[in-house]
């Protein structure tokens, strides 16, 4: 389409078409190498922006692939504690998320405080329990040992009474035949014969000698009290090893072996155990209840068992007696229960003492359990 302009005559062109302008020349070229320039310069841009975008892309893809792996490993905690998944994660902006993490720790924490806030009672509570449970078990025993200790009064009482009736009915028997007797000797005083008033005052001085016999027979010998509170509340038998035992206090210890070496011979004596005590405690455990059940499996008829209890001279003086005087009734009433046959059991509280340890106080809270044998 531009070759009939081509065709026009050199000489209407003139200078024009065979020498251009050096101007026109230099502005054109200026031209095409800004174009060429900003070209460049745009497709360097691009590229550079390409590559940025590729690099965010690819930190976006692992920011979200590590919240997604850290919200499922929450979600799993949350379940664990019964609560529900955490849900949009990723529609929320940082702040947001954080903020809620930082809700959820806190309710974490309160439940964790609460939990260990409710253990806590609940182990105070079953502390508590326990300890009535074992208050409950002493009283119980102590309870048992008592209804023990009255059923055995109550039987050796009614075991009196019998052998008394039985004394005084004979007596009312022999006072019966006495008045007969009496009565048939008026009788016959209006016509005795020698022999007849013989036989007569014979049986009357037989029966008045019977009568005279009741009379003079004691009442049954009660058993000693359970606990002497004085020396002369301790058994007539008892009461020589006591005042020895009392004189050997701050004797030498080779002295006091000599001492209770000649016991059985002097008192018919023998000691059967010794029982000890922990501080403020009058209770016997099961091992000591077991000993003296076999120490006592042996024991004679009519023997005499003393519980002799002592105490350190620590501490005040009158709970130290106090405490001393429940532990030998304890163990007087433990054997009292457990003795095989008919043998009298007393405890008494002799004093404070140092001579089972001058150094070590606990070793004087002891009862000492003898056995003494009247016939020796």
């Amino acid at each position: 389409m531009s070759e009939p302009s081509s065709q026009i005559p050199a000489e209407s062109t003139g200078a024009s078409v065979a020498d251009p302008s050096p101007e026109k020349s230099s502005v054109s070229t200026t031209t095409i190498l800004a174009v060429v320039v900003a070209l460049l310069a745009g497709y360097l841009i691009a590229n550079n922006l390409n590559g940025k975008k590729d690099d965010t892309q690819r930190d976006l893809y692992s920011a979200q692939a590590e919240l997604a792996s850290r919200t499922a490993a929450i979600n799993a905690e949350r379940a664990r504690q019964g609560l529900p998944p955490i849900e949009g994660v990723g529609q929320d902006s940082p702040e947001q998320i954080a903020s809620r993490l930082t809700k959820d720790a806190a309710t974490l924490a309160n439940l964790s405080d609460r939990f260990r806030s409710l253990l806590s009672e609940k182990e105070a509570a079953i502390a508590e329990k326990n300890n009535s449970l074992l208050t409950a078990e002493t009283a119980r025993q102590s309870l048992t040992s008592q209804l023990a200790k009255l059923q055995n009064q109550l039987d050796k009482v009614l075991t009196d009474g019998a052998s008394t009736d039985d004394i005084r009915r004979q007596l009312d028997e022999a006072r019966n035949d006495l008045a007969t007797l009496q009565a048939k000797l008026a009788e016959y005083s209006s016509r005795p014969t020698a022999e007849e008033m013989a036989l007569a005052k014979a049986r009357i001085a037989e029966l008045e000698t019977q009568s005279e016999a009741l009379k003079a027979t004691p009442p049954p010998t009660a058993n000693p009290k359970l606990f002497a509170e004085n020396p002369a509340d301790i058994h007539p038998d008892a009461q020589a090893l006591f005042r020895a035992l009392s004189e050997l206090e701050n004797k030498a210890d080779l002295e006091m072996a000599s001492a209770y070496n000649h016991f059985p011979s002097q008192y018919g004596a023998t000691k059967l155990r010794e029982i000890s005590f922990p501080a403020d405690s009058a209770q016997l455990n099961p091992s000591d209840k077991l000993a003296l059940g076999d120490a006592l499996a042996k024991l004679p008829e009519g023997a005499i068992i003393l519980v002799v209890g002592y105490v350190s001279g620590t501490g005040d003086a009158n709970a130290n007696r106090r405490l001393s005087s429940d532990r030998a009734t304890e163990v007087a009433a433990n054997i009292d229960m457990a003795k095989p046959g008919n043998q009298a059991v007393q405890a008494v509280f002799l004093g404070q003492t140092k001579r089972f340890s001058s150094s070590i106080a606990e070793r004087n809270q002891v009862c000492e359990v003898w056995q003494i044998d009247p016939k020796k």
